[in-house]
């Protein structure tokens, strides 16, 4: 009998199939398997595809969502901005002083609407010390015998005159002799003023020191156990030239060394943030200092239906502010009709220039406009001025107030 190492013939002839047909077999269940994988990857990567596809959907239809209520929103606190200005608008048609007591006062916090919730506040601007007072630019000085014919030619002018209760049209004039008895401290010593050299200054509405306003701030200042120094320092920031009005004054030479350098900005403030960088101003300075102030239009009044008693008790030496504050707490419910009202209940004796710079009605307003619809929500605050031909918007500010 032959062995298997002897017989030509493969072991496996017996199958039936030829070597090469075996072969393929195994070659083509391989290539199945490498097929199905191949499927099964295409299959993933199409949905991780459909699933990146459908999130970024989703993403668009809620940024889409979003900017639509927001934008919304914004323009529900326009239109609060008109609802603010009728309110202005018919009170000053019923009365004609402003205290805390009437409707702009006391608006509605809450107004409803449809899918969304809206708020808003009405603020006095001129219960409070305008720190722009302490400078009488020339233009200011020059248009107050203009004021009279035409109040409403420029908002910046005294709003005395064109508030509600201005009766006598010449006491938005400086009586130049006052003036000239009060002293002004000038720019150099040795260009010293006399009294008639004042008095020219009057006439011709130059630039000058407001000197009444000047110590009223200097009160405010002690009173809050600030430095009165700090007043030096702000006017020179406000006064239009680049020299020093105090020795404890700063103009750009203060200002160029610091890091980042800047420069005085020789004009009138234009928010009240701008005191944050006056030399001398730090943080626990300008908490105590920015509720009592605000920056207004040079020569605006201060309302005394409407300010705080540190303020009041301000004007004159040696008032105290609780003095202020239980006179405050008795103030009439429709405030005082005059400022000789307000100036005899308070037992305040000021001299002449100081009280026509004081009124019992307003013209600057700020508003606090809030708008929620959906996730969409916007913040408006704007400054409203009121004359006798209706309300307009000085200045916008969405979602911060400075």
């Amino acid at each position: 009998m032959k062995s298997a190492a002897c017989c030509p013939c493969p072991v496996n002839a017996g199958s039936g199939r030829p070597p090469s047909a075996v072969r393929l077999a195994g070659s083509g269940r391989s290539q199945t398997g490498v097929a199905l994988i191949t499927v099964l990857l295409i299959v993933f990567l199409a949905s991780v595809t459909a699933t990146s596809l459908a999130a970024l959907q989703q993403i668009a239809i809620r940024r889409s969502t979003v900017l639509q209520h927001q934008q919304q929103a914004r323009l529900y606190t326009l239109a609060i901005e008109q609802w603010a200005a009728l309110v202005l608008a018919r009170d000053s048609q019923q009365n004609e002083t402003d205290h805390l007591h009437e409707e702009w006062a006391n608006a509605s916090s809450v107004l409803p609407v449809k899918d969304g919730v809206l708020s808003a506040q009405l603020r006095d601007l001129q219960g409070c010390f305008n720190l722009n007072n302490l400078w009488q630019s020339a233009s200011s000085a020059s248009a107050a015998d203009s004021e009279d014919a035409n109040p409403d030619a420029n908002p910046d002018a005294n709003p005395e005159n064109t508030s509600k209760d201005a009766k006598d049209p010449a006491k938005s004039r400086q009586d130049p002799q006052a003036a000239a008895k009060e002293g002004v401290t000038p720019k150099n010593p040795s260009s010293a003023q006399s009294a008639s050299d004042l008095d020219q200054d009057e006439v011709k509405g130059k630039a000058r020191l407001n000197q009444a306003q000047y110590q009223v701030f200097q009160r405010l200042l002690s009173a809050l156990e600030l430095k009165p120094e700090l007043a030096q320092a702000i006017v020179d920031w406000i006064d239009p030239d680049q020299d020093p009005i105090f020795p404890d004054g700063a103009e750009d030479s203060d200002y160029n060394v610091l890091t980042p350098a800047y420069l005085a900005a020789n004009r009138p403030l234009s928010s009240v943030t701008e005191l944050r960088l006056i030399k001398g101003m730090d943080q626990n300075a300008y908490d105590k200092l920015a509720p009592l102030v605000c920056a207004l239009p040079s020569k605006t009044p201060l309302n005394v239906n409407t300010a705080p008693a540190q303020v009041l008790a301000a004007l004159a030496e040696g008032k105290d502010s609780k003095e202020m504050e239980q006179l405050l707490k008795n103030r009439p419910a429709e405030g005082y009709k005059n400022v000789d009202e307000f100036l005899n209940a308070a037992e305040l004796t000021v001299d002449a220039t100081l009280k026509n710079q004081l009124s019992v009605a307003t013209q600057h307003f700020l508003l606090r406009a809030e708008a929620r619809v959906g996730d969409g929500r916007a913040m408006l605050y704007s400054t409203l001025y009121r004359t006798k031909n209706g309300v307009r918007a000085l200045r916008r500010s969405f979602g911060n107030q400075d």
